[in-house]
Parts: C-alpha cells; sequence; structure tokens
C-alpha cells in the first residue's frame, strides 16, 4: 500500500542530450533574456567565448577569479548588473560558477541559463550561499533556480577522469541520501534508484574510457536525475559539506570520501533504502558497494588523502555536531567522531 506524502517540484525546463549546448542563444531568448553577460571560472572561457558568438548582441565574459563562490567576485557581478543593461546571464560550468549564479540570481532578480559540464547537480537545488566566516550569506529561493538547465553530454568530455569519478560520487550521495531523507516519497525513491542505476554501471566506464561518449551520457543523465528529485539530505551531507569548507577540501572529493561511511552508519535504521541501493549497486551490502566504486575507479578512499589533517578531526567533529542533521538514526558526537575517523583513514566501513 502506498502511504500518503507530499511531492513538490518547482524545477528548470531542461534541454538533455548531445549538441544541446548549441540551443543556448535561442533558450535565453526564449526564457525573455535578450541582453545576457557571461560567468565561468577559468576552465570554461573558451566555451564561454563560443557561446557568446552566437548570441545576436555582444556579451561580456565575466571570469570568476577566487576559489569557491567568493564575496569579491559576487559583488563585482552584482555591480556589473546594477550598471549595465543585462536582462539576464548564462552560467557555464559546474558546482562554482554555478552556485554563483544561483547566488547572483538570488540577490539581483535576474533569470538565468546553466550550461552544465559536471555531475554535480547544484543547478537543480535552490540553496544559494556566497562568501566565508563573518562575511558569509546564504539562503533558499525559488529565485535561485536556473530558468533552462542544459545538459550537453559532449560539454563533460573535458572533466579528468578522477574529477569525473569524484563528481558523479557526490551527484551518488544525493540519490543515496534522498532514499531516507525525511520528505522521502514514492517518486523520490523510484527515481533515486533509477539514478543509483545509472551512475554505478557509467561511472567507471567513465574513469576508464573518458571519452565513452555513450557512458558519459549516462552519468550525466544518472546525476540530473540525482539532483533533481532530491529528498531532504542526512549524515552525508552534513559532514561532507561542513568538512570540506573549513579545511578547503574538494568538493566533490570529499562527499566520495564520506559516503560509504554514512550509508553503513544508516545501515540498520533504513533498511529499505539499503534495499533499493543494493539492488541498484549490484552488490549485497550498500556500503560496501559505494566503498569498493571508489576503489574500483582508483579515487581517494579518505580524507587524509585529500589533504586533512589527524588534528583536523576534533575540530570537525565539534563543527558537524552543531549542524542539524535529519538522518533516520540519532547521532551522537561519538558517533561522529567514529565516523569521521573511519572516513579519515579509508579503510573499508566498519559499523
Amino acid at each position: 500500500m502506498i502511504e500518503n506524502f507530499i511531492f513538490q517540484a518547482a524545477l528548470p525546463r531542461v534541454l538533455f542530450g548531445r549538441g544541446t549546448v548549441q540551443a543556448t542563444a535561442r533558450e535565453a531568448a526564449l526564457q525573455g533574456i535578450s541582453r545576457p553577460f557571461i560567468i565561468c571560472t577559468g576552465s570554461g572561457i573558451g566555451l564561454a567565448r563560443r557561446i557568446a558568438g552566437t548570441l545576436p548582441e555582444e556579451s561580456e565574459v565575466l571570469q570568476l577569479e577566487h576559489p569557491g563562490i567568493a564575496a569579491e567576485d559576487f559583488e563585482r557581478l552584482r555591480s556589473h548588473a546594477g550598471a549595465s543593461s543585462a536582462d539576464g546571464f548564462i552560467a557555464i560550468g559546474g558546482g562554482t560558477a554555478i552556485g554563483m549564479a544561483k547566488a547572483l540570481a538570488a540577490n539581483a532578480g535576474l533569470r538565468y541559463v546553466a550550461v552544465v559540464t559536471t555531475y554535480s547537480g547544484s543547478e537543480m537545488a535552490p540553496n544559494w550561499n556566497y562568501g566565508d566566516g563573518k562575511d558569509a550569506r546564504r539562503g533558499s529561493a525559488r529565485a535561485a533556480l536556473a530558468s533552462t538547465a542544459i545538459y550537453d553530454p559532449d560539454l563533460t568530455l573535458g572533466l579528468p577522469a578522477v574529477l569525473s569519478g569524484q563528481s558523479g560520487m557526490n551527484a551518488m550521495a544525493h540519490a543515496a541520501e534522498s532514499l531516507y531523507g525525511a520528505d522521502r516519497s514514492p517518486v523520490i525513491e523510484t527515481l533515486a534508484e533509477a539514478a543509483i542505476t545509472e551512475l554505478a554501471s557509467s561511472l567507471p566506464r567513465v574513469v576508464a574510457k573518458p571519452d565513452d561518449i555513450e557512458a558519459r551520457t549516462h552519468a550525466l543523465y544518472g546525476a540530473w536525475l540525482a539532483a533533481a528529485f532530491r529528498a531532504e539530505v542526512g549524515l552525508e551531507h552534513a559532514i561532507a559539506q561542513n568538512v570540506r569548507k573549513r579545511f578547503g577540501l574538494s568538493h566533490a572529493g570529499t562527499h566520495a570520501v564520506v559516503l560509504p561511511y554514512a550509508i553503513a552508519f544508516n545501515r540498520n535504521a533504513a533498511p529499505w533504502a539499503m534495499k533499493r541501493m543494493e539492488r541498484a549497486l549490484g552488490t549485497a551490502d550498500a556500503a560496501q558497494g559505494l566503498y569498493e566504486m571508489n576503489v574500483r575507479m582508483g579515487l581517494p578512499t579518505g580524507l587524509g588523502q585529500l589533504g586533512m589533517k589527524e588534528e583536523d578531526i576534533v575540530p570537525a567533529v565539534d563543527l558537524v555536531a552543531s549542524s542539524p542533521i535529519a538522518n533516520p538514526r540519532p547521532v551522537s558526537r561519538a558517533d561522529l567522531e567514529q565516523v569521521i575517523l573511519q572516513a579519515f583513514h579509508g579503510a573499508p566501513p566498519a559499523f
């Protein structure tokens, strides 16, 4: 019997498939954006200039100059938006560029088109943030979402093998935690399992052969499913998001490392989620299957390999313990210490 549930989606229009990047100018016009500027990181500058050449009017390309979603870049872009005649913008890239786009859209009232080049899934979440420390600002608003998101698998071909695997495991974390999120529903569970199936079958192929466009296409589809229909997240995101920000670790790499340990911790508290994950992964144990995926793809399995120091473990525990965690199993400070300690050393999860 299907239990009562609530499902609400306010998602961007999606163009998916090879060659869809060629429709960027048309999509901007469809969304009422006639005078856009373009934002990107250094890795996206070539693509940004090519897209600029397809627009009916000359569009300025603004490259982000600082790591992460920096307040300095945000203020520069907001000033440009206010001083120019732009009525929207185009964002090109992964988590950093799209994250900046969300912050700008939410605070400057501009619509935008997102051209996605990684598997991060940021473009499908309404939360936004920029800055660090006392200058950090964050919020959540539908205005942060893109009007159109373009997923062209060809744009992921330049993503290095290890980064592709880590980015894909970041998407995997969205799907896995959606299976036991507080606001899960039959819709989310079905699509999350489909996302895990797609990612599990395609990511190792992408890493082994980065120019395999069929594998890239399935990985990107899985990443979109994982991002678009995710439920409220739990222990994995609470640890990974806090730790990577505090200690300057790789965003996607941290999620890839922490995921198996969080799943192992929740094993007995969410048997329905484990059953779906195990079916999608083709394994008898979800946590072990995820860990073995990291090993198979040659990804770091420990936070220490990403640059975290052993003396950082206690501050990390303190930081995560001060954050609210929506998780199927209650999490004590001692639990956090055990999970983070295991994730630091990178041996197979043992819970």
